[in-house]
Parts: structure tokens; sequence; C-alpha cells
């Protein structure tokens, strides 16, 4: 269980750097990296039920824990928009 919250960490992190660094250049593509990884993610879920067995499972675990991540990587990063547009 452990490793499925450093895993989503990871995501996290990396999905809000990777938003950062596109959104520099364009404002309106820094919320695109998550929802792309949101629909991939949701995909994985769906080709875990094909595959089935412990495999299966454990591949679903880690798309259900990319969705998440995106997610809330999203929320972060609307959040931090907001802020800043407010203070600004």
């Amino acid at each position: 269980m452990g490793s499925l919250y450093i895993v989503s960490i990871i995501i996290i992190a990396s999905l809000i750097i990777l938003s950062y660094v596109i959104g520099r250049k364009n404002s309106n593509l820094k919320y695109v990296a998550p929802l792309m990884v949101g629909i991939i993610s949701v995909s994985v879920v769906i080709v875990s039920f094909l595959i089935g067995g412990w495999t299966g499972m454990r591949v679903g675990t880690i798309g259900f824990v990319a969705f998440i991540s995106s997610f809330i990587s999203l929320l972060i990063i609307s959040v931090a928009e907001i802020v800043k547009r407010k203070f600004n």
C-alpha cells in the first residue's frame, strides 16, 4: 500500500511540473497533460478487466491510482491558477 502512495506522489509531481512547463509557453495547454493521463488511465482500467487475474488487478490498481493522481493534480493546477489570478 505504501508503494501506491509513492507512485501517486510521483505522478502528481510530474504532472504539475509538466503542466507548468507546458503552461509557460501557452497557458491554455496547462490542463492538457492531466486530462490526457486521466483518459489513458481510464482505458488502462478497462483493459485490466480484459487481462483478468492478479496481473489485471495490478494493472487496474495502477490505472486507478493514475486517474486519481491526474484528478488531484488538475485540482491543484486549477486552484493555483485561481489564486494567481486573484492576487495579480
